[in-house]
């Protein structure tokens, strides 16, 4: 038997790691701070779908460039809602933000969003692979 000599950060790390597989951290933050979202491919697309309930149109704000879309907006409170008259509030009210990064490029002038019941879909056409700038290198 061989013996290891004593790392406290060791055994703390280990413990870290411990709880957050029980606990599920981020995952289950991902869904409270930022929407779900289904990232796939076609062959001609890549499409987003993202769960966004009780978001109005006005309060989303989508950004895309060449690799990446950015979803961000707000969910209100209801105004007829008054903290002191509430039994049980469990939903989040805030601001989210959630930066989705593509599989490949895409051509960011072409994509169409629509938002249906909750649920926001968006269709961007991927962009032709561009040739390579690079060059080959002879040896000397």
């Amino acid at each position: 038997m061989s013996l290891m000599p004593w790392n406290p950060f060791r055994e703390l790390d280990h413990m870290r790691r411990e709880l957050d597989s029980m606990l599920d951290w981020p995952s289950r933050m991902q869904g409270i701070l930022a929407p779900r979202v289904d990232v796939y491919q076609t062959e001609n697309d890549i499409i987003v779908k993202a769960e966004i309930p009780g978001v109005a149109k006005e309060d989303l704000d989508l950004y895309i460039d060449n690799n990446s879309l950015r979803l961000a907006g707000t969910t209100r409170r209801e105004q007829e809602l008054n903290e002191e008259n509430a039994y049980r509030t469990e939903r989040y009210f805030g601001s989210f933000s959630r930066t989705i990064p593509f599989p490949v490029e895409v051509k960011p002038d072409e994509a169409v969003a629509e938002y249906k019941d909750g649920i926001l879909s968006i269709r961007v056409p991927k962009a032709q692979p561009s040739r390579s700038n690079g060059r080959r290198i002879q040896l000397q």
